[in-house]
C-alpha cells in the first residue's frame, strides 16, 4: 500500500508539472503540495536517494544564485543532481523538485541534492531530510510581516540545527553568523572578502547588525563591504570576524566580476559586489565538496544571470538588465551596480504588495535610493508600474530625482516597452517576486520579436 500511495503521488506530481508549463507556469510548488497530501512522507522517502550528499542553502539575499551557480559547478564536474533551480524554497517546492527528476517508482538515485529553503523552513526541511551540509549566505532586514524580526529567524535556525550531524558554511562578514559555532557546537566553515576598492569607512545602508552577537555591545567597524557586510570588532568582548577558510581577494567589477579565490582567477558576466559575494559563497561549498578548480573556473565563467537575477536581455540592440529587488539590502546593490555601468541608462521598477511580495512595502524607505542623485549614474528617465506604484514613485521623487522624469504607467508591457525606449543605452528594470515572472515574459517577448537572443547581443557588442 505504502508502495503504491508512493507511485501515485509521483504520478500526479509528473502530471502536474507538465500540465502547468503547458499553461505557461512554472510548475515548482503546486505539484509538490498535492503530492504531499497523497502521501506525506514523500520527501523522507525520495531524500534518501541521494548517494553523496545534502546540501542546503538559505539565507536572505543570494540563495537563488548561489545555489544555481553551485549546481553548475557539480553538474561541469559530472555529477547528477536533484535541484529545485527555479527558486520554489517551501517544502512543497523542494518536494516537486525531487518528482520531476525521480522515476515512477521512487528509486531512481543521485550524486547531490542543492536544495535552496526559505530561512523559516529550514526546521521542517531537518526534519524529513539528512544534509550534511548548510550553506547561510547572509541575514538581512526582509519582509518583517511574514517573518518577524531577524533575532527570532536566527534562534529558529540555531535551535534547528543542534545535535544535527551537519556542518556548516558562513559569511565571516556579516556579523548575525558570529556566534554560530558558540551557539550550536557544529563545525562551521567561513568565507568572507579581503579589503577592496570599493570598500568604505562608513554605511549609509541601512545596517542590522549593529550590536554583538556575544555581548550585545555596538560594534565598531574599520571598513564596509556592503551593508553591515565588513571588518567588525566588539570594544567590549573583542570578539570579531571568524578567521576565514575561504578568502575572496582583488575584486573588480568593470561591471562583469572578477576576482581570485584563494588562488583561483575567476570571471563572471554577474554584477555587483552582493553577487561578488554568490560566487564566493558558491566557490568555497565547491571546494568543500571536492570540485577540481579547473571545473569550477569553467562553470563561473559560463553561467550566466538567470531568473531575475541581473538576468540580460539584448532588445533592439540594448541591453535590458532584470533584478529582483525584495528589501533594502537588495534594492541597494541593484542601484550600486549601476554605477560600473558606464553608459547612459533607464531605470524601471514594478512594486507589488501581493503576499509573496510581503505587504508591508515601508522598505524602500530605508534603502539609499539617493544612489540616484550621483552624477555617474546616469540615468535619463523612471518608469513606476505594479500595485504600488505611487509609492515607489513617491519614493524616487523624495529622493531628489527630477519629477519630470518619473513616469507612471499601469499597464505592465507598455511600462516596460517605455523603459526600453529612448536613447538610453541601456535599461535595468527592477520588480518585486509576484511581478518578476510577468516582466521576464514581456522581456523575452520583446527580444524575440527584436531578434534571437545571440544577434541580439551581437547588435549590442557592435553598439558598445
Amino acid at each position: 500500500m505504502k508502495n503504491l500511495r508512493l507511485t501515485l503521488a509521483i504520478i500526479a506530481g509528473k502530471i502536474l508539472i507538465y500540465i502547468s508549463r503547458l499553461l505557461g507556469h512554472q510548475g515548482t510548488s503546486f505539484p509538490g503540495r498535492i503530492a504531499r497530501k497523497i502521501y506525506p512522507r514523500i520527501l523522507r522517502t525520495l531524500s534518501p536517494n541521494i548517494r553523496r550528499e545534502i546540501v542546503v542553502i538559505t539565507g536572505t539575499n543570494g540563495k537563488t544564485t548561489t545555489s544555481n551557480m553551485l549546481a553548475e559547478i557539480l553538474k561541469q564536474q559530472g555529477y547528477s543532481l536533484v535541484h529545485n533551480r527555479l527558486g520554489a524554497n517551501m517544502l512543497s517546492g523542494i518536494t516537486t523538485a525531487f518528482i520531476e527528476k525521480s522515476d515512477i517508482h521512487g528509486s531512481r538515485k543521485f550524486d547531490y541534492a542543492l536544495l535552496e529553503t526559505d530561512e523559516a523552513t529550514v526546521p521542517l526541511l531537518l526534519r524529513e531530510t539528512r544534509p550534511r551540509l548548510v550553506l547561510i549566505t547572509n541575514f538581512f532586514q526582509d519582509q518583517l510581516d511574514r517573518y518577524g524580526e531577524m533575532d527570532h529567524t536566527i534562534k529558529l535556525i540555531q535551535e534547528a540545527v543542534k545535535e544535527q550531524e551537519i556542518e556548516m558554511l558562513l559569511n565571516a562578514d556579516d556579523p548575525l553568523t558570529a556566534n554560530f559555532q558558540a551557539e550550536t557546537g557544529l563545525k562551521c566553515w567561513y568565507y568572507g572578502f579581503d579589503d577592496s576598492s570599493y570598500d568604505d569607512s562608513r554605511s549609509m545602508d541601512s545596517r542590522e547588525a549593529r550590536y554583538c552577537a556575544f555581548c550585545g555591545h555596538q560594534l565598531e567597524y574599520e571598513k564596509y563591504h556592503y551593508a553591515q557586510l565588513g571588518q567588525y570588532s566588539c570594544p567590549r568582548c573583542h570578539s570579531r570576524n571568524p578567521e576565514r577558510d575561504f578568502t575572496g581577494q582583488e575584486l573588480e567589477m568593470s561591471p562583469d566580476i572578477e576576482l581570485k579565490v584563494d588562488g583561483i582567477a575567476l570571471k563572471s558576466p554577474y554584477q555587483g559586489f552582493h553577487n561578488a559575494y554568490n560566487i564566493l559563497a558558491a566557490v568555497s561549498l565547491a571546494r568543500l565538496l571536492g570540485v577540481e578548480d579547473e571545473n569550477i573556473k569553467k562553470a563561473i565563467a559560463s553561467f550566466q544571470p538567470q531568473a531575475g537575477r541581473m538576468e540580460a536581455f539584448f532588445i533592439n540592440g540594448k541591453r535590458v538588465v532584470l533584478a529582483l529587488v525584495k528589501n533594502p539590502a537588495a534594492l541597494n546593490q541593484t542601484l550600486a551596480s549601476l554605477i560600473y555601468d558606464p553608459g547612459r541608462k533607464n531605470l524601471f521598477f514594478a512594486l507589488n504588495d501581493n503576499a509573496a511580495d510581503g505587504r508591508d512595502i515601508s522598505w524602500i524607505w530605508d534603502a539609499d535610493v539617493e544612489l540616484l542623485e550621483y552624477e555617474n549614474v546616469m540615468v535619463e528617465q523612471i518608469v513606476c508600474s505594479g500595485q504600488r506604484s505611487g509609492d515607489i514613485a513617491l519614493r524616487f521623487k523624495y529622493a531628489g530625482f527630477p519629477q519630470e522624469r518619473i513616469r507612471i504607467e499601469e499597464e505592465l508591457p507598455r511600462a516596460i516597452e517605455l523603459a526600453v525606449q529612448g536613447s538610453a543605452e541601456s535599461s535595468y528594470i527592477l520588480c518585486s517576486y509576484t511581478a518578476l515572472f510577468g516582466c521576464q515574459r514581456i522581456l523575452r517577448e520583446m527580444q524575440k520579436r527584436s531578434g534571437t537572443g545571440e544577434e541580439a547581443e551581437k547588435a549590442y557588442q557592435a553598439q558598445s
